[in-house]
């Protein structure tokens, strides 16, 4: 396969270079408009082809994609940060909606056979810009697949990840190592956690798996700050956390959901790690056969107690992380 990530120098995209290079039968591009990360990361990688440009830029995604024809597009460049976009509205628009829109309709004008937009959790039951724009997103990347045939289309959903960049759980572990007080959000907060390999993984099952339209949710474990706290203390060998309680930021939610009702009736289980929300329109012929049982994914309703299991996944992904 001839694969291209957007946003391919970001955490992601790195943990995606990694293991597809593992896999050793893949010509891999990243195409990001930070040029020093570019060369940081890949300058000297001779395997990865590298494109300076943005997502806002169709005509120079269109070239990109004319010059290096890819078949497989994983669409992981975004804005992220829930506080600054509720901020700059229209400059996540421009990335996360008409960037996406720039990416299907590049991919589509020049024959990529599966494209996936790597999604968030926020988009499920939006109360934020962020994730109402990768709602949107997902909602764009579905009738896509509805409207062109020759290029599939569909989107995963993604949770906290422990060591991405901005992630708040490195923060913590620095400040704690250095004996400073940490800001918490809330104490009832819950959060979906998982590790960039396991990120990345999912996100190549969904390349793999899809038929077109999906969103895929990956089946997620949630934990609680105050369990977040506990699995600190064991990562970190000390017996107590300094912290203070700051309040949640604007646009920020107590609790996240990665499946919600309305979704239920119409996912299905792909493996035992992935579940696929079918479209509600399609012209593909879907693989789903075995209904999803399970309740809705809400980060408060399935959280884990297991704090030992929690500072296991901690240590795991600061490691997977380096």
């Amino acid at each position: 396969m001839k694969i291209l990530i957007t946003g391919g120098s970001g955490s992601l995209g790195r943990a995606l270079v990694a293991i597809l290079k593992e896999e050793g039968r893949h010509t891999i591009a990243v195409y990001s408009r930070n040029e020093a990360k570019l060369a940081k990361y890949f300058g000297r990688e001779p395997s990865v082809k590298c494109f300076i440009g943005d997502v806002r830029d169709y005509k120079r995604l269109n070239s990109v994609m004319k010059m290096f024809q890819p078949t497989h597009v994983i669409h992981a460049a975004a804005l992220k940060r829930i506080d600054d976009m509720e901020i700059h509205p229209t400059e996540c628009i421009a990335t996360n909606v008409e960037g996406s829109k720039n990416v299907a309709n590049a991919a589509i004008e020049n024959g990529v056979q599966r494209c996936v937009l790597v999604s968030t959790d926020k988009a499920c039951l939006p109360v934020n810009t962020y994730g109402a724009s990768k709602f949107l997103a997902e909602r764009l990347f579905t009738n896509f697949d509805y409207s062109y045939s020759s290029t599939r289309l569909a989107s995963i959903r993604y949770g906290n990840v422990i060591a991405s960049r901005g992630s708040f759980i490195p923060m913590w572990m620095n400040a704690i190592k250095n004996g400073e007080m940490i800001g918490v959000t809330s104490l009832e907060c819950s959060r979906f956690l998982f590790t960039l390999h396991d990120a990345a993984k999912a996100v190549i099952s969904a390349l793999h798996y899809m038929s077109g339209g999906e969103v895929f949710v990956p089946k997620l474990k949630s934990y609680r700050m105050t369990s977040v706290l506990e699995a600190l203390k064991k990562c970190l060998d000390v017996k107590d956390i300094s912290y203070d309680v700051i309040g949640l930021r604007p646009g920020e939610k107590i609790h996240e959901d990665m499946l919600s009702e309305l979704e239920l009736e119409r996912t299905f289980e792909v493996n035992g790690k992935l579940l696929a929300i079918l479209p509600q329109y399609s012209n593909r012929a879907h693989f789903g056969t075995i209904p999803y049982k399970g309740a809705l994914l809400n980060s408060d309703l399935c959280a884990s107690k297991d704090n030992e299991e929690l500072a296991k996944l901690i240590i795991r992904g600061v490691e997977e992380s380096k």
